[in-house]
């Protein structure tokens, strides 16, 4: 009898991850990746979203689950034209954030790569894409290889996305109280809801571009994460790489902010909420919450 009760308890209990297994990925994202914070040893642990994501999705889905999540993440067969927006949209944003803070009284960043080092913003790319210390490869992983597709299909493009944007954001609270950070240079936490809100920017145009792209976290999470992580040092701040970061314009920051979320608010607006979604497209979404 004991065999068969602690088997309906299995039972039950994978179940209940398979319904709720997005929370259970949130949960467990911050349980991996916050340990170094609330144990007093560092900020966050990057692979976290990652490591969260296969486990979930094999114990819910077993292979199929982690198979879905390699094939979203390899999917580099798109339109040219996907390409290139991940690349220059990120830039051209960031851009119209300068001037709109210029026109505004500001002060525009030096621009210290493109005027006197060019060849080193290609280093910036590549620093930020190597695999083993991208965040936005770790995060990706997770965030659009696997919790999008749930998250769509339970609540719909634009409510999944915007439960996924928060946590997209939040899940880097630790890092706006540790000096010698990019999130602490912004303007510490201080900063930290307008971080929170330009990642809700972002994921409505990412969620845009992965259904557009049949699915394709490589370039709608991966390279798209990659190039305004990239492009934000080059034109939005006076960093030099390899050294410290020095204080950052928050003003120009917050202007940033607004812009990239109201260009994603543009995008929900052109497509009706949908954000390129269709049900049943293509491969079985596979996750729920």
């Amino acid at each position: 009898m004991v065999p068969r009760s602690g088997g309906k308890a299995e039972h039950l209990l994978m179940e209940s991850l398979k319904r709720q297994q997005l929370w259970a990925f949130f949960a467990l994202t911050l349980l991996i990746g916050w340990f170094p914070w609330y144990t007093g040893s560092g900020g966050i642990f990057l692979p976290a979203p990652t490591l969260a994501a296969f486990l979930i999705a094999g114990l819910a889905q077993g292979r199929q689950g982690m198979a879905a999540i390699l094939r979203r993440m390899l999917r580099w067969r798109v339109g040219w034209q996907w390409y290139a927006f991940v690349l220059l949209v990120p830039a051209a944003l960031y851009v119209l954030a300068v001037g709109i803070h210029v026109v505004l009284g500001g002060r525009a960043p030096a621009f210290a790569l493109v005027t006197q080092d060019p060849h080193r913003i290609l280093l910036v790319f590549v620093a930020f894409a190597l695999p083993w210390q991208s965040s936005a490869f770790m995060e990706e992983i997770g965030f659009r290889g696997y919790a999008l597709a749930g998250h769509q299909e339970k609540w719909g493009p634009l409510v999944g996305t915007l439960i996924l944007g928060v946590f997209f954001g939040a899940w880097f609270l630790p890092e706006f109280a540790r000096p010698d950070t990019p999130q602490y240079a912004m303007g510490g936490i201080g900063f930290y809801p307008w971080y929170v809100l330009t990642e809700v920017g972002w994921s409505l145009i990412m969620t845009w571009v992965y259904n557009r792209t049949n699915k394709s976290a490589l370039v709608s999470g991966y390279l798209f994460h990659v190039a305004f992580n990239a492009w934000a040092l080059v034109l939005l701040t006076d960093a030099i790489p390899g050294e410290g970061f020095p204080p950052f314009d928050a003003t120009l920051f917050v202007i940033t902010a607004l812009v990239v979320t109201l260009f994603g608010l543009l995008i929900v607006l052109r497509t009706g909420g949908r954000l390129g979604y269709e049900l049943n497209r293509g491969e079985p979404e596979g996750a729920s919450a």
